[in-house]
């Protein structure tokens, strides 16, 4: 009879497989674009190729780092490796949102980071409320079971 798979563990190779592709396209990508007098163009060059194997690869190592956090088999210095992890692939999605802004024309600009604050605005509104709705229902879960053990 076959073995059976954690379903966790197939969930953290999908997870592992999409990130990589995903991280390594966003990386690859800000190497092949390119200013042209006609505006951008993306040019796949061999720097473009060795930034999506790296950024890929970088990317499934994380997905290992919280499939071994999750099976709690991580001792301390995998829970800082994760922390660096983290704010590293923050950073660089931080700077792969920010690279192409170079090519606005200057006078577009102003125009372009107005629209920037107010979505970032926006975000936060949300994400502010989404906060709050989670703290009601886990409050709200947490006196429903108190009741329930009285």
């Amino acid at each position: 009879m076959a073995e059976q798979k954690n379903p966790d563990s197939t969930l953290f190779r999908i997870a592992g497989v999409g990130a990589a592709l995903a991280f390594g396209a966003m990386v690859a990508s800000l190497f092949a674009l390119r200013s042209t007098s006609a505006g951008l163009a993306f040019e796949v060059n061999v720097l473009a190729v060795v930034a999506f194997l790296a950024s890929a690869a970088v990317a499934w190592f994380y997905w290992r780092l919280v499939a071994r956090m999750a099976e709690n088999k991580s001792p301390e210095q995998w829970k800082k490796k994760f922390v660096s992890f983290s704010v590293a692939l923050l950073a660089v999605g931080v700077i792969a949102f920010a690279y192409p802004l170079r090519f606005i024309p200057p006078d577009k600009r102003a125009d372009v980071f107005i629209g920037l604050a107010l979505a970032i605005g926006v975000l936060t509104g949300v994400g502010f409320v989404m906060w709050q709705v989670i703290k009601f229902l886990n409050a709200d879960q947490k006196r429903a079971e108190d009741e329930e053990g009285k």
